[in-house]
Protein backbone atom coordinates (compact mmCIF):
# COMPACT_ATOMS: atom_id res chain seq x y z
CA UNK A 1 0.00 0.00 0.00
CA UNK A 2 1.37 3.70 -0.88
CA UNK A 3 2.26 5.75 2.01
CA UNK A 4 0.07 9.09 2.66
CA UNK A 5 0.68 11.51 0.18
CA UNK A 6 2.81 14.72 1.74
CA UNK A 7 -0.35 16.85 3.26
CA UNK A 8 0.83 20.09 1.85
CA UNK A 9 1.39 19.01 -1.56
CA UNK A 10 -2.16 18.01 -1.76
CA UNK A 11 -3.91 20.65 -0.17
CA UNK A 12 -1.84 22.98 -2.98
CA UNK A 13 -2.79 20.49 -5.67
CA UNK A 14 -6.50 18.94 -4.87
CA UNK A 15 -8.26 22.36 -6.68
CA UNK A 16 -6.68 21.89 -9.67
CA UNK A 17 -7.27 18.50 -10.17
CA UNK A 18 -10.35 18.08 -11.36
CA UNK A 19 -9.97 20.75 -14.56
CA UNK A 20 -6.44 19.26 -15.26
CA UNK A 21 -7.66 15.55 -15.34
CA UNK A 22 -10.85 16.92 -17.73
CA UNK A 23 -7.68 17.92 -19.72
CA UNK A 24 -6.22 14.82 -20.25
CA UNK A 25 -6.46 12.69 -23.50
CA UNK A 26 -5.72 10.38 -23.30
CA UNK A 27 9.83 -1.94 -27.98
CA UNK A 28 12.88 -5.27 -27.02
CA UNK A 29 15.85 -5.44 -28.49
CA UNK A 30 18.29 -7.91 -29.40
CA UNK A 31 21.33 -9.90 -27.79
CA UNK A 32 18.77 -11.91 -25.68
CA UNK A 33 15.71 -9.49 -25.55
CA UNK A 34 12.28 -10.22 -27.52
CA UNK A 35 11.74 -8.46 -30.47
CA UNK A 36 8.87 -6.61 -32.20
CA UNK A 37 6.87 -9.75 -34.28
CA UNK A 38 7.53 -12.41 -31.50
CA UNK A 39 3.67 -11.56 -30.05
CA UNK A 40 2.56 -13.81 -33.36
CA UNK A 41 5.27 -17.06 -33.29
CA UNK A 42 6.22 -19.64 -30.04
CA UNK A 43 3.92 -21.25 -27.97
CA UNK A 44 1.46 -19.47 -25.93
CA UNK A 45 4.23 -20.38 -22.63
CA UNK A 46 7.24 -18.85 -24.50
CA UNK A 47 5.62 -15.54 -26.04
CA UNK A 48 6.41 -12.46 -23.53
CA UNK A 49 3.51 -10.49 -25.51
CA UNK A 50 0.90 -12.82 -25.51
CA UNK A 51 -1.49 -11.39 -23.12
CA UNK A 52 -3.02 -8.23 -25.16
CA UNK A 53 -2.32 -4.95 -22.30
CA UNK A 54 -3.37 -0.96 -22.11
CA UNK A 55 -0.50 0.83 -21.06
CA UNK A 56 -0.79 4.55 -20.26
CA UNK A 57 1.93 7.00 -21.66
CA UNK A 58 2.43 10.68 -20.86
CA UNK A 59 4.13 13.00 -23.09
CA UNK A 60 4.43 16.54 -24.19
CA UNK A 61 1.91 16.84 -27.43
CA UNK A 62 0.78 13.09 -26.80
CA UNK A 63 -2.78 13.88 -28.03
CA UNK A 64 -1.92 15.32 -31.11
CA UNK A 65 0.37 13.26 -32.46
CA UNK A 66 -1.34 9.86 -31.43
CA UNK A 67 -4.75 11.13 -32.98
CA UNK A 68 -4.26 9.81 -36.55
CA UNK A 69 -3.38 6.83 -35.41
CA UNK A 70 -1.12 5.96 -38.02
CA UNK A 71 0.69 3.04 -39.40
CA UNK A 72 3.89 3.70 -37.43
CA UNK A 73 2.14 3.47 -34.32
CA UNK A 74 -0.20 0.92 -35.24
CA UNK A 75 3.20 -1.23 -35.82
CA UNK A 76 4.19 -0.60 -32.59
CA UNK A 77 0.55 -1.66 -30.83
CA UNK A 78 0.73 -4.62 -33.04
CA UNK A 79 4.23 -5.98 -32.42
CA UNK A 80 3.82 -5.53 -28.53
CA UNK A 81 0.70 -6.14 -28.40
CA UNK A 82 -0.97 -3.03 -26.79
CA UNK A 83 -2.99 -0.37 -26.91
CA UNK A 84 -0.77 2.97 -25.76
CA UNK A 85 -3.59 4.97 -24.18
CA UNK A 86 -1.58 9.15 -24.24
CA UNK A 87 -2.06 11.60 -21.55
CA UNK A 88 -1.24 14.90 -22.72
CA UNK A 89 1.23 17.17 -21.38
CA UNK A 90 2.63 20.93 -22.24
CA UNK A 91 5.82 22.20 -21.92
CA UNK A 92 4.43 24.92 -19.48
CA UNK A 93 2.48 22.33 -17.57
CA UNK A 94 4.12 19.18 -17.16
CA UNK A 95 5.61 19.68 -13.99
CA UNK A 96 2.43 20.59 -12.54
CA UNK A 97 0.16 18.47 -13.96
CA UNK A 98 2.30 15.40 -12.78
CA UNK A 99 2.16 16.48 -9.48
CA UNK A 100 -1.60 16.96 -9.68
CA UNK A 101 -1.95 12.89 -11.27
CA UNK A 102 0.28 11.87 -8.26
CA UNK A 103 -1.67 13.63 -5.30
CA UNK A 104 -4.85 12.30 -7.12
CA UNK A 105 -3.40 8.63 -7.56
CA UNK A 106 -3.72 9.03 -11.43
CA UNK A 107 -0.50 8.91 -13.00
CA UNK A 108 -0.32 7.03 -16.26
CA UNK A 109 1.64 3.92 -16.39
CA UNK A 110 4.85 5.60 -18.34
CA UNK A 111 5.74 8.62 -16.73
CA UNK A 112 7.18 11.81 -18.94
CA UNK A 113 8.81 14.32 -16.43
CA UNK A 114 12.33 15.66 -15.61
CA UNK A 115 12.81 14.87 -11.92
CA UNK A 116 16.09 13.45 -11.59
CA UNK A 117 17.33 16.30 -13.90
CA UNK A 118 15.48 19.11 -12.66
CA UNK A 119 14.09 18.41 -9.64
CA UNK A 120 16.05 15.50 -7.26
CA UNK A 121 13.66 16.73 -4.15
CA UNK A 122 10.71 15.65 -5.75
CA UNK A 123 12.25 12.65 -7.06
CA UNK A 124 13.35 11.61 -3.53
CA UNK A 125 9.75 12.27 -2.14
CA UNK A 126 7.73 9.96 -5.00
CA UNK A 127 10.50 7.39 -4.20
CA UNK A 128 9.58 7.69 -0.70
CA UNK A 129 6.21 7.55 -0.99
CA UNK A 130 5.78 4.65 -3.58
CA UNK A 131 4.40 6.55 -6.39
CA UNK A 132 7.12 5.44 -8.84
CA UNK A 133 8.62 1.62 -9.67
CA UNK A 134 11.63 0.45 -8.81
CA UNK A 135 13.89 -1.36 -11.88
CA UNK A 136 14.77 -4.85 -11.53
CA UNK A 137 17.78 -5.17 -9.95
CA UNK A 138 18.93 -7.65 -13.05
CA UNK A 139 18.53 -5.75 -16.33
CA UNK A 140 19.89 -8.73 -18.72
CA UNK A 141 16.79 -9.10 -20.29
CA UNK A 142 16.96 -5.92 -21.25
CA UNK A 143 20.60 -5.67 -22.81
CA UNK A 144 19.87 -2.37 -24.46
CA UNK A 145 18.01 -0.61 -21.52
CA UNK A 146 21.11 -2.04 -19.49
CA UNK A 147 23.64 -0.08 -21.05
CA UNK A 148 21.87 2.98 -20.46
CA UNK A 149 21.47 2.18 -16.28
CA UNK A 150 25.91 1.54 -16.94
CA UNK A 151 26.78 4.83 -17.69
CA UNK A 152 28.56 7.13 -16.28
CA UNK A 153 26.45 9.31 -13.95
CA UNK A 154 23.21 7.58 -14.01
CA UNK A 155 24.40 5.95 -10.42
CA UNK A 156 23.37 9.31 -9.19
CA UNK A 157 20.24 8.75 -9.21
CA UNK A 158 20.22 5.23 -7.19
CA UNK A 159 18.27 5.46 -4.13
CA UNK A 160 18.91 3.22 -1.44
CA UNK A 161 20.32 0.33 -4.09
CA UNK A 162 17.67 0.83 -6.37
CA UNK A 163 16.46 2.59 -9.91
CA UNK A 164 13.36 4.15 -10.05
CA UNK A 165 13.90 6.07 -13.52
CA UNK A 166 15.00 5.43 -17.09
CA UNK A 167 17.32 8.49 -18.21
CA UNK A 168 16.57 9.60 -21.34
CA UNK A 169 19.72 10.00 -22.84
CA UNK A 170 20.34 13.05 -25.28
CA UNK A 171 22.65 11.35 -27.39
CA UNK A 172 24.96 7.66 -27.78
CA UNK A 173 27.59 7.65 -25.61
CA UNK A 174 29.78 6.85 -29.08
CA UNK A 175 28.72 10.65 -30.17
CA UNK A 176 28.30 12.65 -26.98
CA UNK A 177 31.50 14.89 -27.80
CA UNK A 178 30.53 15.57 -31.58
CA UNK A 179 26.74 16.21 -31.18
CA UNK A 180 27.21 18.36 -28.20
CA UNK A 181 29.55 20.34 -30.72
CA UNK A 182 26.98 21.26 -32.74
CA UNK A 183 24.37 21.97 -29.93
CA UNK A 184 24.55 25.56 -29.64
CA UNK A 185 25.92 28.17 -32.44
CA UNK A 186 25.57 31.70 -33.91
CA UNK A 187 24.16 31.98 -36.99
CA UNK A 188 25.03 35.28 -38.81
CA UNK A 189 24.36 36.85 -41.87
CA UNK A 190 27.97 36.57 -44.00
CA UNK A 191 26.68 38.77 -46.81
CA UNK A 192 25.49 41.68 -43.84
CA UNK A 193 29.28 41.32 -42.41
CA UNK A 194 30.69 41.81 -45.75
CA UNK A 195 28.65 44.44 -46.62
CA UNK A 196 29.43 46.66 -43.90
CA UNK A 197 33.00 45.32 -43.53
CA UNK A 198 32.98 43.35 -40.56
CA UNK A 199 35.61 40.44 -39.63
CA UNK A 200 34.24 37.77 -37.47
CA UNK A 201 34.88 38.95 -33.75
CA UNK A 202 37.81 38.38 -31.63
CA UNK A 203 36.37 39.44 -28.82
CA UNK A 204 33.16 40.35 -26.99
CA UNK A 205 33.38 43.87 -27.79
CA UNK A 206 33.75 43.38 -31.33
CA UNK A 207 30.40 41.00 -31.14
CA UNK A 208 28.57 43.49 -29.78
CA UNK A 209 30.06 46.20 -32.17
CA UNK A 210 28.86 43.42 -34.83
CA UNK A 211 25.09 43.20 -33.57
CA UNK A 212 25.25 47.04 -33.15
CA UNK A 213 26.43 47.74 -36.61
CA UNK A 214 23.22 45.01 -38.29
CA UNK A 215 20.83 47.59 -36.60
CA UNK A 216 22.23 51.05 -37.33
CA UNK A 217 24.02 50.32 -40.44
CA UNK A 218 21.14 49.43 -43.02
CA UNK A 219 22.17 46.31 -44.05
CA UNK A 220 19.66 45.41 -46.33
CA UNK A 221 19.44 48.08 -47.80
CA UNK A 222 15.86 49.25 -47.84
CA UNK A 223 16.60 52.49 -46.42
CA UNK A 224 15.25 52.11 -42.61
CA UNK A 225 15.96 51.07 -39.32
CA UNK A 226 14.23 48.09 -39.49
CA UNK A 227 16.27 45.14 -38.95
CA UNK A 228 17.59 43.64 -35.38
CA UNK A 229 21.12 42.69 -34.42
CA UNK A 230 20.70 39.09 -32.44
CA UNK A 231 17.61 37.07 -31.88
CA UNK A 232 17.56 33.47 -29.97
CA UNK A 233 15.37 30.64 -29.91
CA UNK A 234 15.28 30.09 -26.37
CA UNK A 235 17.90 32.08 -23.53
CA UNK A 236 19.77 29.16 -23.17
CA UNK A 237 21.61 29.35 -26.56
CA UNK A 238 22.04 32.87 -26.11
CA UNK A 239 23.84 32.06 -22.79
CA UNK A 240 26.68 30.36 -25.11
CA UNK A 241 27.80 34.57 -25.63
CA UNK A 242 29.42 34.36 -22.40
CA UNK A 243 30.90 31.55 -22.38
CA UNK A 244 34.75 33.36 -23.20
CA UNK A 245 33.70 34.98 -20.43
CA UNK A 246 32.83 32.06 -18.12
CA UNK A 247 32.85 29.05 -19.41
CA UNK A 248 30.44 27.16 -17.05
CA UNK A 249 28.17 30.00 -17.12
CA UNK A 250 27.07 28.18 -20.88
CA UNK A 251 25.91 24.94 -19.23
CA UNK A 252 24.96 25.95 -15.74
CA UNK A 253 27.68 23.79 -13.94
CA UNK A 254 29.19 23.78 -10.71
CA UNK A 255 32.81 24.92 -10.21
CA UNK A 256 35.28 24.91 -7.81
CA UNK A 257 36.32 28.63 -6.73
CA UNK A 258 37.87 29.60 -3.04
CA UNK A 259 38.25 25.71 -2.22
CA UNK A 260 34.38 26.21 -2.31
CA UNK A 261 32.42 23.82 -5.16
CA UNK A 262 29.70 26.31 -6.13
CA UNK A 263 27.11 26.58 -8.53
CA UNK A 264 27.87 28.87 -11.54
CA UNK A 265 25.71 31.93 -10.46
CA UNK A 266 27.44 32.13 -7.33
CA UNK A 267 30.93 32.64 -8.87
CA UNK A 268 32.56 35.71 -9.01
CA UNK A 269 32.72 35.85 -12.57
CA UNK A 270 29.19 36.52 -12.95
CA UNK A 271 30.03 40.06 -12.47
CA UNK A 272 31.26 40.68 -15.93
CA UNK A 273 28.42 38.16 -17.44
CA UNK A 274 25.79 40.73 -16.19
CA UNK A 275 27.72 43.46 -17.13
CA UNK A 276 28.26 42.58 -20.59
CA UNK A 277 24.82 41.20 -21.29
CA UNK A 278 23.39 44.49 -19.60
CA UNK A 279 25.56 46.24 -22.88
CA UNK A 280 23.99 44.13 -25.56
CA UNK A 281 21.01 45.07 -24.65
CA UNK A 282 21.25 48.81 -23.46
CA UNK A 283 23.64 49.43 -26.84
CA UNK A 284 20.69 47.69 -28.63
CA UNK A 285 22.65 44.24 -30.07
CA UNK A 286 19.96 42.28 -28.40
CA UNK A 287 16.80 41.75 -29.73
CA UNK A 288 14.61 44.22 -27.51
CA UNK A 289 11.28 41.74 -27.48
CA UNK A 290 13.70 38.68 -25.86
CA UNK A 291 12.03 38.81 -22.61
CA UNK A 292 8.82 38.48 -24.27
CA UNK A 293 9.29 36.22 -26.78
CA UNK A 294 7.79 32.65 -26.44
CA UNK A 295 10.27 29.83 -27.70
CA UNK A 296 10.74 30.03 -31.43
CA UNK A 297 9.46 33.02 -31.77
CA UNK A 298 12.84 35.75 -32.37
CA UNK A 299 13.37 32.65 -34.92
CA UNK A 300 11.29 34.36 -37.30
CA UNK A 301 13.00 37.61 -37.59
CA UNK A 302 15.89 35.96 -38.63
CA UNK A 303 14.48 33.42 -40.99
CA UNK A 304 12.42 36.54 -42.84
CA UNK A 305 15.72 38.57 -42.90
CA UNK A 306 15.57 41.04 -39.94
CA UNK A 307 18.04 40.19 -37.46
CA UNK A 308 21.55 39.60 -38.48
CA UNK A 309 22.48 37.17 -35.48
CA UNK A 310 20.48 34.04 -34.13
CA UNK A 311 21.71 31.62 -31.15
CA UNK A 312 20.38 28.17 -31.93
CA UNK A 313 22.39 25.25 -32.38
CA UNK A 314 23.92 24.23 -35.86
CA UNK A 315 22.71 20.79 -36.03
CA UNK A 316 19.37 22.55 -36.95
CA UNK A 317 20.69 23.02 -40.86
CA UNK A 318 19.36 18.97 -40.85
CA UNK A 319 15.98 19.36 -39.60
CA UNK A 320 12.84 19.53 -42.00
CA UNK A 321 11.55 22.93 -39.83
CA UNK A 322 15.45 23.69 -39.21
CA UNK A 323 17.27 27.10 -39.73
CA UNK A 324 18.20 26.35 -43.01
CA UNK A 325 14.75 25.51 -44.46
CA UNK A 326 12.82 27.92 -42.71
CA UNK A 327 14.83 30.69 -43.63
CA UNK A 328 14.95 29.57 -47.48
CA UNK A 329 11.42 29.25 -46.97
CA UNK A 330 11.07 32.73 -46.36
CA UNK A 331 13.52 33.78 -48.81
CA UNK A 332 12.76 32.31 -52.07
CA UNK A 333 15.11 30.96 -54.85
CA UNK A 334 18.64 32.37 -52.34
CA UNK A 335 20.72 29.49 -51.13
CA UNK A 336 20.92 29.65 -47.35
CA UNK A 337 24.99 28.73 -47.43
CA UNK A 338 25.52 31.48 -49.75
CA UNK A 339 24.16 34.66 -47.66
CA UNK A 340 24.43 32.62 -43.80
CA UNK A 341 27.44 31.09 -41.49
CA UNK A 342 28.63 30.39 -38.08
CA UNK A 343 30.51 32.80 -36.35
CA UNK A 344 32.91 30.62 -33.65
CA UNK A 345 33.20 31.91 -30.14
CA UNK A 346 36.71 33.75 -29.35
CA UNK A 347 39.15 32.78 -27.17
CA UNK A 348 39.22 33.17 -23.05
CA UNK A 349 41.95 35.38 -21.82
CA UNK A 350 43.88 32.28 -21.24
CA UNK A 351 43.28 31.39 -25.56
CA UNK A 352 40.96 28.80 -24.99
CA UNK A 353 38.17 28.22 -26.90
CA UNK A 354 35.23 26.63 -25.12
CA UNK A 355 32.85 24.04 -27.12
CA UNK A 356 28.84 23.03 -25.36
CA UNK A 357 29.11 19.50 -23.18
CA UNK A 358 26.30 18.50 -20.92
CA UNK A 359 25.12 16.37 -18.45
CA UNK A 360 24.33 12.70 -20.71
CA UNK A 361 20.47 13.12 -20.40
CA UNK A 362 17.62 15.49 -20.18
CA UNK A 363 14.30 14.30 -18.41
CA UNK A 364 13.65 10.51 -17.84
CA UNK A 365 10.60 8.04 -18.03
CA UNK A 366 9.22 6.70 -14.48
CA UNK A 367 6.74 3.58 -14.09
CA UNK A 368 4.02 3.71 -12.45
CA UNK A 369 4.26 1.54 -9.02
CA UNK A 370 0.27 0.37 -9.42
CA UNK A 371 1.54 -1.80 -12.57
CA UNK A 372 2.23 -5.32 -12.45
CA UNK A 373 5.12 -7.95 -13.02
CA UNK A 374 4.08 -8.25 -16.62
CA UNK A 375 3.18 -4.85 -17.65
CA UNK A 376 6.18 -3.97 -15.88
CA UNK A 377 8.02 -6.82 -18.01
CA UNK A 378 6.28 -5.46 -21.45
CA UNK A 379 7.02 -1.90 -20.35
CA UNK A 380 10.27 -2.55 -20.28
CA UNK A 381 11.04 -5.08 -23.34
CA UNK A 382 9.14 -1.96 -25.40
CA UNK A 383 12.05 0.38 -24.13
CA UNK A 384 14.85 -1.84 -24.77
CA UNK A 385 13.50 -1.99 -28.29
CA UNK A 386 13.20 1.78 -28.67
CA UNK A 387 16.74 1.77 -27.65
CA UNK A 388 17.89 -1.37 -30.25
CA UNK A 389 19.53 -0.57 -33.80
CA UNK A 390 16.52 -2.44 -35.30
CA UNK A 391 14.47 0.46 -33.39
CA UNK A 392 17.30 2.98 -34.95
CA UNK A 393 16.45 1.78 -38.05
CA UNK A 394 12.50 2.12 -37.74
CA UNK A 395 13.26 5.75 -36.88
CA UNK A 396 16.09 6.62 -39.12
CA UNK A 397 14.15 5.03 -42.53
CA UNK A 398 10.72 4.10 -41.85
CA UNK A 399 8.72 1.29 -42.04
CA UNK A 400 10.77 -1.66 -44.34
CA UNK A 401 8.75 -2.05 -47.77
CA UNK A 402 6.58 1.21 -47.07
CA UNK A 403 9.59 3.79 -47.08
CA UNK A 404 12.56 1.78 -47.26
CA UNK A 405 14.05 -1.14 -48.59
CA UNK A 406 17.58 -2.81 -47.71
CA UNK A 407 19.93 -5.31 -48.99
CA UNK A 408 23.15 -5.89 -46.73
CA UNK A 409 23.87 -3.07 -45.43
CA UNK A 410 22.46 -0.86 -48.43
CA UNK A 411 19.23 1.26 -48.15
CA UNK A 412 17.05 2.64 -50.75
CA UNK A 413 14.61 5.04 -49.79
CA UNK A 414 11.10 4.72 -51.62
CA UNK A 415 8.89 6.35 -49.51
CA UNK A 416 6.90 9.48 -51.46
CA UNK A 417 8.20 13.22 -52.26
CA UNK A 418 6.85 16.57 -51.61
CA UNK A 419 6.10 18.76 -54.69
CA UNK A 420 9.29 20.03 -54.70
CA UNK A 421 10.90 16.44 -54.85
CA UNK A 422 12.44 16.10 -51.44
CA UNK A 423 11.31 13.03 -49.49
CA UNK A 424 8.66 13.71 -47.20
CA UNK A 425 10.16 14.11 -43.61
CA UNK A 426 8.71 10.91 -41.16
CA UNK A 427 7.66 12.97 -38.78
CA UNK A 428 5.15 14.40 -41.30
CA UNK A 429 3.83 10.96 -42.71
CA UNK A 430 3.83 9.59 -39.18
CA UNK A 431 2.88 11.95 -36.55
CA UNK A 432 3.65 10.05 -33.71
CA UNK A 433 7.40 9.07 -35.29
CA UNK A 434 8.10 12.26 -33.24
CA UNK A 435 6.94 11.20 -29.77
CA UNK A 436 7.98 7.25 -30.15
CA UNK A 437 11.34 7.65 -31.76
CA UNK A 438 12.27 9.91 -28.40
CA UNK A 439 10.45 7.78 -25.75
CA UNK A 440 13.85 6.32 -24.75
CA UNK A 441 16.44 8.76 -25.83
CA UNK A 442 16.20 11.93 -27.27
CA UNK A 443 18.23 10.48 -30.56
CA UNK A 444 19.33 14.42 -31.35
CA UNK A 445 22.18 12.40 -33.07
CA UNK A 446 20.66 10.74 -35.96
CA UNK A 447 19.63 14.33 -37.50
CA UNK A 448 23.44 15.01 -37.91
CA UNK A 449 24.80 11.62 -38.92
CA UNK A 450 26.12 11.33 -42.29
CA UNK A 451 23.90 8.76 -43.79
CA UNK A 452 22.05 7.68 -46.97
CA UNK A 453 18.86 8.93 -44.92
CA UNK A 454 20.29 12.72 -43.90
CA UNK A 455 21.69 12.87 -47.75
CA UNK A 456 18.51 12.16 -49.65
CA UNK A 457 16.43 14.54 -47.27
CA UNK A 458 18.49 17.19 -46.99
CA UNK A 459 20.89 16.83 -49.63
CA UNK A 460 25.12 16.70 -49.77
CA UNK A 461 25.66 20.60 -48.49
CA UNK A 462 23.97 20.68 -45.62
CA UNK A 463 24.92 17.23 -44.25
CA UNK A 464 28.93 18.65 -45.19
CA UNK A 465 27.99 21.58 -43.35
CA UNK A 466 27.31 19.97 -40.18
CA UNK A 467 30.21 17.55 -40.34
CA UNK A 468 32.64 20.67 -41.02
CA UNK A 469 31.27 22.21 -38.05
CA UNK A 470 31.45 19.46 -36.34
CA UNK A 471 35.09 18.68 -37.16
CA UNK A 472 36.03 22.50 -36.64
CA UNK A 473 34.64 22.07 -32.71
CA UNK A 474 36.81 19.42 -31.96
CA UNK A 475 39.48 20.75 -33.69
CA UNK A 476 39.44 23.97 -31.69
CA UNK A 477 37.74 24.00 -29.04
CA UNK A 478 37.77 22.27 -25.73
CA UNK A 479 34.87 20.73 -23.69
CA UNK A 480 33.42 23.30 -21.15
CA UNK A 481 35.03 22.14 -18.02
CA UNK A 482 32.05 20.38 -16.02
CA UNK A 483 32.03 18.11 -12.83
CA UNK A 484 28.93 15.45 -13.83
CA UNK A 485 29.29 13.93 -10.36
CA UNK A 486 27.91 17.37 -9.34
CA UNK A 487 24.95 16.94 -11.31
CA UNK A 488 23.43 13.93 -10.05
CA UNK A 489 24.10 14.34 -6.41
CA UNK A 490 21.49 15.17 -3.83
CA UNK A 491 21.88 16.17 -0.70
CA UNK A 492 19.16 17.88 1.37
CA UNK A 493 20.37 21.67 0.50
CA UNK A 494 21.51 21.46 -3.57
CA UNK A 495 18.27 19.49 -3.66
CA UNK A 496 16.33 22.94 -2.86
CA UNK A 497 18.08 24.94 -4.74
CA UNK A 498 15.45 23.99 -7.84
CA UNK A 499 13.64 26.24 -6.35
CA UNK A 500 15.96 28.90 -7.79
CA UNK A 501 14.87 30.59 -10.75
CA UNK A 502 18.05 31.54 -12.88
CA UNK A 503 16.92 32.53 -16.09
CA UNK A 504 14.16 34.75 -14.27
CA UNK A 505 16.42 36.47 -12.27
CA UNK A 506 19.22 37.29 -14.59
CA UNK A 507 16.39 38.43 -17.53
CA UNK A 508 15.43 41.15 -14.95
CA UNK A 509 19.05 42.48 -14.62
CA UNK A 510 19.38 42.49 -18.51
CA UNK A 511 16.13 44.84 -18.50
CA UNK A 512 16.76 46.76 -15.38
CA UNK A 513 18.79 50.62 -15.44
CA UNK A 514 19.92 49.68 -11.87
CA UNK A 515 23.33 48.99 -11.72
CA UNK A 516 23.91 45.22 -13.08
CA UNK A 517 26.43 43.93 -10.18
CA UNK A 518 24.89 45.56 -7.54
CA UNK A 519 21.62 43.80 -8.80
CA UNK A 520 23.03 40.39 -8.93
CA UNK A 521 24.92 40.83 -5.52
CA UNK A 522 21.34 41.62 -4.03
CA UNK A 523 19.82 38.55 -5.84
CA UNK A 524 22.62 36.43 -4.31
CA UNK A 525 21.56 37.08 -1.09
CA UNK A 526 18.25 36.21 -1.76
CA UNK A 527 19.24 33.11 -3.04
CA UNK A 528 21.63 32.73 0.23
CA UNK A 529 18.36 32.87 1.97
CA UNK A 530 16.97 30.23 0.16
CA UNK A 531 19.62 27.65 1.42
CA UNK A 532 22.36 28.44 -1.24
CA UNK A 533 25.72 28.54 1.58
CA UNK A 534 24.29 25.27 3.17
CA UNK A 535 24.11 23.60 -0.31
CA UNK A 536 27.62 24.43 -0.95
CA UNK A 537 28.80 23.45 2.22
CA UNK A 538 26.86 20.23 1.68
CA UNK A 539 28.63 19.76 -1.89
CA UNK A 540 31.99 20.73 -0.65
CA UNK A 541 32.10 18.45 1.94
CA UNK A 542 30.78 15.52 -0.31
CA UNK A 543 33.25 16.00 -3.22
CA UNK A 544 35.80 15.95 -0.45
CA UNK A 545 35.12 12.79 0.26
CA UNK A 546 35.36 11.58 -3.42
CA UNK A 547 38.96 13.52 -3.16
CA UNK A 548 37.92 16.00 -5.92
Amino acid sequence: MKKVKLLGTLCLLVAMTASVLSGCSSNAGQNGSSSPGDATNGSASDNPFKDHMEISVSWWGIGTGFAQRDDLLQKIEKDFNVTLKPMDIGWDNYKEKSQVWAAAGTLPDIITNALTSDQPATYNEWVNQDLIHALPDDLSAYPNLKTVMEVKGVEGINRDGKYYAIPRMTFPLSEIEAVWAVDRAFFVRKDWMEKLGIEDPKNFDEFNAMLKAFVEKDPDGNGKKDTYGMVMNTLGYFKSAFVPTFPEFGNNGWLKEDGKWIPFYASKKMDEVVVQARKLYQEGGLDPDFAVAKAGEGNQKFYQSKAGAFAFKSGSVLQSNGVRTEWEKNNPGLDFFDHVKIVHLWPDSEGNIYRQVNRPWWSETMINADVDDKKLDRILRIYDWLLSPEGKEVFDYGIEGKDFTKEGDKYTIIREKDENGQFIDLKKKYPSMDIISQMAAWRDASGIEDNEANRAAFGDKPVQFVQDEIKWQLDNAKPIPTEFDIQTLSTPAKDKLSAINFDDDFTRVILSKEDPVKMWHDILKVYDSKGLQQAIAEVTAEMVKRNK
